[in-house]
């Protein structure tokens, strides 16, 4: 009887401590920071540092992650902002907190932020300044006339056929393609794709749960789709359940170079 117990009471503790790690992992951020070179961006430029993030979900970014970075010239938002059940308040206080870098925050579509009523959200993003990349795109330039596009891509409301107007607007060589799922970016024409110098992607959450290195999606990270950069988050928040195990809570200083 004393053997049982206290082998119960030992796969409890061992349990205890797993879901607690769990919950620490998802909620313990990992901010990385990496140089992307891509063909055609332009030299004049001297380097673009892009703050990425995607995936936010529930969480609130945490003010300390946020004062670790500096300089930044672009925020980058991958989508899935916000799900069903999120407070706009939440959704506010996120955009209140990227606002702190300093810099114009651009935010593409994912398929939870259509969860709830997406006209709300629209014109939250609206009033608070932030540019929406919905099948669009949007030039910068150097002061020597150079430029590049970021293009955004949103498949969810308005179909993949018309991510052609994303490319209509995209008149620069070099172009960064923002999309929330690196799938669809494979669904694409192939004349489109071609175009591409670098894809910003997340939604896979690196599978979130991960056992011996096994997960429902791949890990995030850099990989090569036909030739083309894909650059994938693992997220900043969970899905469905707040646990993470053999991925990261993370968000992205991006510096793209030539």
């Amino acid at each position: 009887m004393t053997f049982v117990y206290t082998t119960t009471l030992l796969i409890t503790v061992v349990a205890a401590l797993l879901v607690f790690n769990m919950y620490r992992k998802a909620h313990t951020d990992f901010i990385d920071e990496r140089v992307l070179p891509i063909q055609n961006f332009p030299s004049s430029f001297d380097g673009v540092r892009i703050f990425f993030i995607s995936d936010i979900h529930r969480r609130i970014l945490d003010n300390h992650t946020i004062h670790a970075i500096s300089s930044i010239d672009l925020v980058i938002i991958a989508g899935d902002l916000m799900e069903r059940g999120v407070p706009m308040e939440n959704v506010r206080e996120n955009i209140t907190r990227l606002k702190q870098l300093n810099a114009p925050l651009y935010f593409i579509w994912g398929n939870n932020d259509y969860e709830g009523d997406y006209h709300d959200l629209d014109a939250l993003l609206l009033d608070e300044g932030v540019h929406i990349l919905g099948n669009s795109a949007v030039e910068f330039e150097s002061e020597t006339g150079d430029t590049f596009n970021v293009l955004g891509i949103d498949p969810y409301l308005h179909h993949e056929g018309n991510s052609g107007f994303a490319f209509e607007g995209a008149n620069s060589k070099c172009k960064i393609m923002v999309i929330h799922d690196p799938s669809i970016f494979e669904q694409l024409p192939q004349e489109q794709q071609e175009q591409v110098d670098l894809v910003l992607s997340g939604h896979t959450h690196g599978g979130q749960i991960r056992f011996m290195g096994l997960g429902l999606s791949e890990r995030g990270g850099l990989k090569t789709v036909n030739g083309i950069p894909v650059f994938i988050s693992e997220g900043y928040g969970t899905r469905l359940i707040p646990f993470r195990l053999g991925t990261r809570a993370e968000c992205h200083i991006l510096t793209i170079t030539g």
